[in-house]
């Protein structure tokens, strides 16, 4: 599977910029915009524990789940636009934040607090 597809690529340089223009001290502030059919995935194998908090600001639905290594993805809710989200993931849980659209650019705004110095980002396929 190639993750840095022309497709891929401006999204996760953009978002690359925004999380590190935001990093400060254990919190990562982020104007996240996932793809149409796109998961953002964040974290997975760090650790300590880390919280992610904020708002859909775009026009469609995101749904937020958890997965620890080893194990299925599990939904923790869904964030219609204009909702907010509140979730905290364990030492090694990685976030999956995936737009529910095949047609429209999912947008967050959003606050990582906790062990955010060695999470992973990338963005994957909807299943």
């Amino acid at each position: 599977m190639r993750l840095f597809t022309k497709r891929n690529a401006l999204p996760l340089v953009a978002v690359a910029l925004a999380l590190a223009a935001g990093t400060q001290a254990g919190e990562i502030t982020s104007g996240l915009q996932i793809e149409p059919g796109q998961t953002f995935e964040l974290g997975g194998g760090q650790p300590g524990a880390f919280e992610v908090t904020g708002r859909n600001s775009g026009k469609v639905a995101v749904v937020v789940l958890g997965k620890l290594p080893g194990a299925q993805p599990v939904e923790r809710g869904t964030v219609a636009p204009g909702g907010l989200v509140e979730a905290r993931f364990a030492p090694g849980e990685q976030a999956l934040l995936r737009n529910t659209s095949n047609r429209v650019t999912a947008r967050m705004k959003l606050k990582i607090t906790g062990d955010t110095a060695a999470l992973e980002m990338t963005y994957s396929e909807n299943p």
